[in-house]
């Protein structure tokens, strides 16, 4: 959360003050052009398609888990489920930036990365160079599912081998671009995959169910096969030996933790809720309950996964307390120098292995230099070994920037990890450029029920779509007494922060117009209101406030500048008065305009760049412009909703008090898609 925070005000940093003095304002002439520069209509979102469905790998892994029911696979699946995923994923949109921190490329072959599993599936995420392909191979008696995320895969289906010594028939090939999706099983043949591009990589989603870890690959000229083990899933078919260390036997499994008392994972859940609800430190017991936690030999199945790359993440658990997760580690993996954040404790124990501990000098020139990568530049505080003898390592908020890895040249190790509050993503400082750079998480299918429950952003950006987030806005809401409540504005700035929206999703809401900016409303309830705002360039709104209502904003794309004025006001406010001698209304405009002279200055500026948040308070007085020569695009939180406005003419002095039509002249607004019309002036 402190992470958050820190983040959203770097990113809201006034690129630059500007002092005017005090000028006072001429006294206005009754007019309401401000008004009606304020006053554009609110839009309604276009009708929803039901061609796209935007998940996040998270939900996708969850979905695919539902349509098999959690049925155990015994071999190909039947057609109408075949057919049905098949569908599902040609409608299935994944945020790039999400997919984009699984890809891993390399020259000479294709790569492999694990992004989400369960006991009856994985699902895997893999890198094509220019002209990359597969061996052509069989499925082992598993349904396998392909979907095209970016550039063009070549599918090349093949008969079984009708002989020894013939050559393999092509009987059918084709070429998939992005969002296209197909199925395989041993039924249709054996096949080939590939980049069919020469000049761009390709990245393309595989699901197979039941995993397995072993497939002929074939000869196409002489029809000969072999068998070759995959291993662990991530690995290429290329590179079996790598693997053999992963086919650990039953008794060795029970024999990693027969000196301890056990406990379940269950068990562990309870007894970890409890602990959580006294103070945390050095002391505290959870230590204690965690040198008992045992997998059994099926959940060791399921978690155990190892990375081609990187050291592998998989998410166990997570609730609004504390997260799990079980890291696996080839020889020579190694996590990135890090911290793990503010108030944040940690404690792990190592299953299987070695893995060496270093702390670095807590400098802020030499923590930049680590973060940078400079390895002749580390400054070494301390470092040691942890092995499966070694008690609980525990960490504490205060703690220096520290790595860990796995040293051995040839043995692999695997340890547990739980994070207070809870922790998801690793990220760092890779070129100390403020781009944060992130290792992301294995999601797992079968996640116990408190993984929906409390602050699911907190230490992760949540990819997500319009409705999920407008649910998590309504849980943020609903825990708080008032609007006013500090931590409620903490909590939806980190929110802001974190939330990622598909731009596919957002865009196809997006609309711009010559004249001025526009606005679509993405959802409203009596707490709050969201609305997508498109700026055409050098577009931008008049100076106003925003009449009590708390206003958050993120940057979509582009860049935004925002002014803040002081406006002091030189007469009494009309409207506490609502003199009717002073009001002017245009029935034909449906808005309310009252009038003032006024002081204004500048009191700041500054940019808002793509992705950055900002929160202005219930007072504030401002001005947005995009500037610059391309469109913008920005996602507004108002709370309460915004009802009217004050909007104040730099030049001419004129202010103008905006009233919006209360909700029985306009009907209620809600988030659901099914909202028909809405009469309405946005601010």
């Amino acid at each position: 959360m402190q992470r958050c925070l820190r983040r959203a005000f770097r990113c809201s940093l006034w690129a630059g003050f500007l002092r005017n003095p005090i000028r006072r304002l001429a006294t206005p002439t009754v007019r309401s052009d401000i008004a009606q520069k304020l006053a554009h209509p609110i839009r309604l979102p276009k009708e929803e398609s039901n061609e796209s469905i935007f998940l996040d790998f998270g939900t996708l892994v969850e979905a695919v888990r539902k349509e098999f029911n959690g049925e155990l696979a015994r071999g190909p699946r039947d057609p109408e489920t075949a057919q049905r995923i098949t569908q599902m994923l040609s409608s299935v949109r994944i945020n790039p930036k999400e997919w984009e921190q699984y890809t891993h490329f390399v020259g000479g072959r294709y790569t492999r990365t694990l992004v989400g599993f369960d006991q009856s599936f994985c699902i895997l995420l893999l890198c094509w160079e220019k002209g990359q392909e597969s061996p052509i191979h069989c499925h082992a008696n598993s349904s396998c599912w392909v979907k095209v995320l970016d550039g063009q895969l070549q599918e090349s289906i093949f008969d079984f081998p009708s002989g020894k010594g013939k050559p393999l028939r092509l009987k059918q090939q084709e070429i998939f671009s992005p969002n296209q999706a197909t199925y395989i099983d041993n039924s249709h043949g054996v096949h080939r995959m590939g980049n069919a591009r020469s000049d761009t990589p390709c990245v393309s989603l595989h699901i197979y169910s039941p995993p397995y870890s072993q497939c002929n690959i074939y000869d196409r000229v002489t029809g000969e096969s072999k068998l070759v083990s995959l291993g662990s899933i991530y690995d290429t078919i290329a590179r079996p030996d790598l693997n053999s260390y992963t086919e650990w036997s039953g008794e060795e499994k029970a024999g990693i933790l027969s000196s301890i008392d056990k406990i379940s994972l269950d068990t562990f859940v309870e007894r970890m809720n409890v602990e959580l609800e006294k103070p945390l430190g050095v002391n505290a017991n959870i230590g204690n309950i965690l040198e008992k936690l045992t997998l059994s030999p099926d959940e060791w199945e399921r978690f155990v996964h190892f990375g081609e790359r990187n050291y592998t993440r998989n998410l166990l658990l997570m609730n609004e307390k504390f997260s799990v997760m079980l890291l696996c580690w080839k020889p020579g993996q190694e996590t990135p120098p890090h911290r793990h954040g503010e108030d944040r404790h940690s404690w792990f124990k190592v299953l299987k292995g070695e893995l060496e501990m270093v702390h670095f000098k807590d400098d802020t020139e030499d923590r930049l230099k680590l973060l940078c990568g400079e390895d002749d530049d580390y400054v070494v505080e301390n470092q040691y070994a942890i092995d499966v003898d070694h008690q609980v390592v525990y960490e504490g908020p205060d703690d220096t920037a520290h790595k860990l890895g796995n040293q051995s040249a040839d043995a692999p190790a695997v340890s547990i990890h739980v994070f207070s509050p809870p922790y998801l993503q690793l990220t760092y400082d890779c070129n100390n450029s403020g781009e944060e750079k992130c290792l992301p998480f294995v999601h797992y299918g079968q996640m116990f029920n408190q993984m929906l429950c409390g602050d699911r952003w907190m230490g992760a950006d949540i990819y997500s779509n319009l409705h999920s987030f407008q649910t998590l806005l309504d849980d943020a809401f609903a825990a708080s007494t008032s609007p006013d409540d500090p931590k409620l504005h903490r909590r939806i700035t980190s929110l802001m922060c974190h939330i990622q929206l598909n731009p596919e999703e957002w865009r196809a809401q997006a609309q711009l117009h010559p004249d001025h900016w526009t606005r679509i409303l993405i959802g409203q309830t009596d707490a709050w209101m969201l609305i997508l705002t498109c700026w055409d360039k050098n577009q931008g709104t008049p100076i106003h406030d925003h009449q009590g209502s708390y206003n958050w904003i993120k940057v979509l794309e582009g860049e935004l500048l925002e002014e803040d004025f002081l406006c002091v006001p030189t007469s009494t406010p009309a409207e506490c008065e609502f003199d009717e001698e002073k009001r002017t209304k245009s029935a034909s405009e449906g808005f309310e305009v009252l009038y003032e002279e006024t002081q204004v200055q500048v009191l700041r500026s500054g940019i808002l760049p793509k992705d950055s948040v900002t929160f202005l308070n219930s007072d504030i007085i401002h001005r947005i412009s995009n500037i610059s020569n391309k469109p913008a695009f920005s996602l507004h939180l108002y709370s309460p909703p915004y009802v009217k406005a004050k909007a104040y003419d730099f030049v001419s002095g004129d202010t103008s008090l905006v009233f919006l039509p209360r909700d029985q002249d306009r009907g209620e607004v809600s988030k659901s898609k099914s909202v028909d019309s809405l009469d309405c002036w946005m601010i």
